[in-house]
This record gives structure tokens, sequence and C-alpha cells, in this order.
């Protein structure tokens, strides 16, 4: 049988940006009973990090994110496939740019749901991510950051259930 869900969760990213950064995932899942397909819309923002010569830098990261998950109980494990690109800004004057802005990865999910009620769970993940493209960051055209080969993410958030299709 054939079931939808759709879910929020705010995120935490570590490695991803050039500071720790925090945002949001919006997604839907389409489950079968024990196998899953999901597509997640994610925005990332980075707290202003100081670069070389006092300069702070602001990342933003906005992705889309396809997983494939099997389930087993309230336990499941999904592959992860996101892209997206890097955007940089700083103060004025100050020469800030990313070198190939573009982001691509394939992952690992863990997750566990908690189940409230037939309406409503919470649920909690981790993720590992190796990328494919490593984008870097240039304060006046020297590099100062470069994202790392894998970056971490974890979230916890509602799921709400929209009924069999």
């Amino acid at each position: 049988m054939l079931r939808g869900e759709i879910s929020a969760a705010p995120l935490l990213a570590m490695g991803l940006l050039p500071a720790l950064g925090g945002g949001a995932s919006f997604g839907t899942r389409f489950r079968w009973t024990s196998m899953s397909l999901g597509l997640e819309a994610r925005m990332l923002t980075s707290m202003a990090d100081t670069f070389a010569d006092g300069v702070l830098v602001h990342a933003s990261l906005a992705m889309p994110a396809l997983d494939v998950c099997g389930h087993r109980a309230s336990l499941s494990l999904c592959a992860v496939f996101s892209a997206g690109e890097l955007r940089i800004t700083s103060d004025p004057g100050v020469s800030v740019q990313s070198h190939r802005p573009w982001i691509s990865a394939v992952g690992m999910r863990v997750s566990g749901d908690w189940l409230f009620s037939e309406h409503l769970s919470l649920r909690g993940f981790a993720e590992l991510h190796a990328h494919y493209s490593r984008p870097s960051v240039w304060v006046n055209h020297r590099e100062v950051w470069q994202l790392p080969p894998l970056t971490g993410v974890v979230g916890v958030g509602l799921v709400l259930p929209v009924g069999c299709l």
C-alpha cells in the first residue's frame, strides 16, 4: 500500500559551509511497507565567520535532496543525493568569491521515528556526505576555505502522514 507523508525539520550542518551552519528542510515522501522515495528542499546559512585580515564572510546554500530509503520498524537507512550552489557575501569593498560554487554529494542517512499518534511523529536523523565537487572561498584573491571531502548534517523534525494514495 502506497502512502504519503510531509515533513519539516531544523538542520545543523557541519563542514558544509565555511562556518557552522543551520537551516531547515521541507520534504515529501512516498512510502511502501519497507521502501520509500523522498524529495526535500533544504535551505542552510552559516554564522558569519572571520577569515584573513578580519574579513567577515557569510555563506548560504539552497539544495534539493533526493533519497531512497529502506525501513525496518521505526528505523531507516537511506541513500541521499543532493546538489546546490554556495553563495558568499561579505563587507562592501572586500573581494570575496566562491570558486566552483556548485556542490554535489552522495550520502547515507540513519533515522528513527517516534510515533506520537497516527497523525504525527518525530523523526531524528544523522547524515554523512561525500562530495563530488569541492567549492572554495577566496578573500582578497587568497583561498581561505575549501569544502572538506566529508560533511555531516543532523536534524529532528515532524512528520505528518497524508494517507493512502
